[in-house]
């Protein structure tokens, strides 16, 4: 009886040597993912608001972001450099802009910026759900191309921690040929520096941060061809 027992043990289960972490190593563990955590929470808004402009002569102004960015364009625009600004929209048929967001088409904020109109082009698309911002940029591949231009420098001009994300998306639109740069505005509702000590900064790193790895990893960029 004792023999059988052991042989149906033996067929249904099988001993093994399992190793497990000591209260030391545990301890050590949740030490680092602390470390890492703090680590995060500081350098988190300054990863996400990256500013690296690529020294174009095009600059690209996304339409949906509040009234003092745009006077950050104009700033950029009397240096100069640029001989073109794009701005670019791609909302929702019935959106409507948040609180202290200008008309999603930015024409009039910036020409109020000290831009001349003649410098402005406007690339826009309505009925667009999601992925906005790729769908800007792709408004921008195409005003490219239908001027025939194959290949140049630009640089988005976007909203604090939305930076990097523009980048991101700008690039996949445009392929290659184009060298994308970013200019990221610092957002007044939060200092990116110590983000985590407001809900708005909360949720604009966080959110974004999000965005970006999907963006990153998951995101398929259809390009018609």
């Amino acid at each position: 009886m004792g023999t059988a027992a052991a042989r149906l043990r033996g067929f249904l289960f099988r001993r093994r040597e399992v190793w497990t972490l000591t209260w030391p190593a545990r301890l050590l563990l949740l030490a680092l993912l602390f470390g890492g955590g703090l680590l995060f929470a500081r350098q988190a808004g300054n990863f996400l608001a990256v500013n690296e402009p690529a020294g174009g002569e095009y600059l690209v102004v996304e339409g949906w972001m509040p009234a003092y960015t745009y006077q950050a364009a104009g700033e950029l625009w009397n240096t100069g450099r640029y001989r073109r600004v794009i701005t670019v929209r791609a909302v929702p048929d019935d959106a409507v802009p948040g609180p202290g967001v200008t008309e999603y088409s930015s024409m009039g904020s910036l020409v109020r910026a000290g831009i001349p109109r003649e410098s402005i082009v406007e690339a826009t698309g309505n009925g667009v759900q999601q992925d906005r911002t790729f769908h800007s940029a792709m408004k921008v591949r195409r005003w490219f191309e239908d001027g025939n231009i194959t290949g140049a420098k630009l640089d988005v001009l976007t909203l604090g921690p939305h930076a990097r994300r523009s980048r991101l998306l700008f690039r996949k639109a445009l392929g290659e040929g184009f060298e994308v740069g970013v200019i990221a505005v610092a957002d007044r509702r939060f200092d990116s520096a110590h983000w985590w000590r407001t809900s708005e900064g909360v949720r604009s790193v966080l959110g974004e941060f999000i965005a970006y790895l999907y963006a990153r990893f998951f995101f398929d960029a259809q390009i018609p061809g």
